[in-house]
């Protein structure tokens, strides 16, 4: 089996999907350190407050595409054109609508003059975002190679820029123009790989039929996207809205500056839990086709390893997070190792999160999943109120928690068919040393 072509053509198109998020996630973390360092907490929350203002909407520009044009592109290739060039269209209609929501939240929130300027310089990134739908062109043909060269060349553009302008000590809207590089590079490669594939996007066409197939197939990703890009980036705008006339405009930005580095720094090592559950994956999923036990054993399994990965990445990175902090990002930045050693703890709901997915996903239960997540960032959004004014950025920390916890597990009890995975969630932390055979 090792040496059949189909194991070695998807075993090579995980290989480049493995190298390209590591090459992004290194060379994000060190031009985010860098620039952290340059531009220091005050500039760099700012900066972070524009593009977390602009990333409550980013469901827009996303559409809830992903899985359903790729799989669309297996099932009808000879759909291609049209499924792209409508997939594309919306991608771009949504890109305006973003672009409108974000001006008119400009002066909901009462932003002045610069950060509005700001806003709407990163919200502009988006409207390259449609030329991304070659990227579903080539998952449906298992090209990695190409997505990742793709994304690496991207990569490593918006990086040279980004450092070009912490030499040059730029101005802080050069920065937020770096966001428009990211996606101009992006749509430029991506175009280029797909030319280079002997196809032309000239041959893309928008039918109505189409376009209305991916609306009513998307419409649920859209809302369940957008309360999870709520309940991710709430906080970083929410932490300078509710300090801001508290401590004064610079201490808040200063504040969102020390989460940001925080969260960023926890956000790298969002990847370890989804490579273990698109691993397990597949085998679930067979489980779940041929053995009731075996699926349920395997699921325990999966929740036994997702705990053991958050005692071993959270124990060593709650005690070492402040050190951590201070050697990469320097002493002004002290503060965020202990938010990092506080989102440490955030890290069992995001491992058991990830692989709870697993459950939904073979249940069919993308409605009791699109329910969570609403209640979700509801909670979190209420508890910020009530927790960062007298904890600052402790308090969105402890809020998240407290909104994870929410939604992952007592959100189980709530219905019938979620009961049985609380129950094996529970059983899979209580035994976490117990990982027998079937995985």
């Amino acid at each position: 089996m090792l040496r059949s072509e189909g194991f070695q053509k998807y075993f090579k198109n995980t290989s480049w999907m493995f190298i390209d998020r590591m090459v992004r996630l290194g060379a994000v973390l060190l031009t985010g350190i860098y620039m952290a360092r340059v531009l220091g907490d005050e500039r760099f929350g700012h900066l972070n407050y524009a593009s977390g203002f602009v990333g409550l909407f980013f469901t827009l520009t996303a559409m809830g595409l992903d899985e359903i044009v790729v799989r669309d592109l297996v099932r009808h290739p000879e759909r291609r054109d049209e499924l792209l060039g409508s997939a594309a269209l919306m991608k771009l209609l949504g890109a305006l609508l973003l672009t409108v929501l974000v001006f008119v939240g400009t002066f909901v929130n009462g932003m002045d003059g610069f950060t509005v300027a700001m806003v709407m310089v990163v919200a502009l990134a988006e409207v390259f975002k449609p030329l991304s739908v070659i990227e579903y062109h080539f998952q449906s043909r298992v090209e990695g190679r190409l997505v990742a060269q793709v994304n690496i060349a991207q990569t490593m553009a918006s990086a040279g820029f980004k450092v070009a302008l912490c030499v040059m000590d730029a101005p802080l809207m050069w920065f937020a123009w770096s966001y428009v590089i990211d996606q101009l590079a992006a749509a430029i490669g991506f175009k280029i790989a797909y030319a280079s594939s002997g196809l032309s996007l000239r041959q893309w066409r928008a039918t109505r039929k189409m376009l209305a197939h991916l609306l009513r197939q998307s419409w649920p990703l859209i809302v369940y996207g957008l309360a999870l890009l709520v309940h991710a980036r709430i906080d970083q705008v929410m932490i300078f809205d509710v300090l801001s006339d508290r401590i004064g405009k610079e201490a808040a930005y200063a504040e969102v500056g020390q989460y940001s580095v925080a969260m960023k720094m926890i956000e790298a090592l969002g990847f370890l839990p989804v490579i273990i559950q698109k691993s397990l994956s597949p085998a679930i999923t067979r489980a779940r086709m041929e053995d009731k036990l075996k699926y349920q054993d395997r699921l325990l399994n999966q929740y036994r390893l997702m705990f053991l990965l958050f005692l071993v990445t959270s124990i060593p990175l709650y005690f070492l997070a402040e050190p951590v902090i201070v050697l990469l990002y320097g002493e002004p930045y002290r503060t965020a190792g202990g938010l990092l050693a506080l989102f440490a703890i955030r890290l069992f709901f995001t491992n058991m999160g990830v692989a709870k997915s697993s459950f939904i996903t073979n249940e069919s239960l993308f409605k009791y999943s699109l329910s969570t997540a609403v209640v979700g960032a509801t909670v979190n959004i209420v508890l910020n109120y009530f927790l960062i004014p007298p904890f600052k950025s402790s308090g969105a920390i402890i809020a998240t928690i407290i909104s994870f916890f929410v939604s992952t597990f007592l959100m189980d009890l709530l219905f019938k068919e979620t009961r049985a995975n609380l129950k094996w969630m529970c059983m899979g932390m209580l035994s976490f040393w117990k990982i027998n055979r079937a995985v």
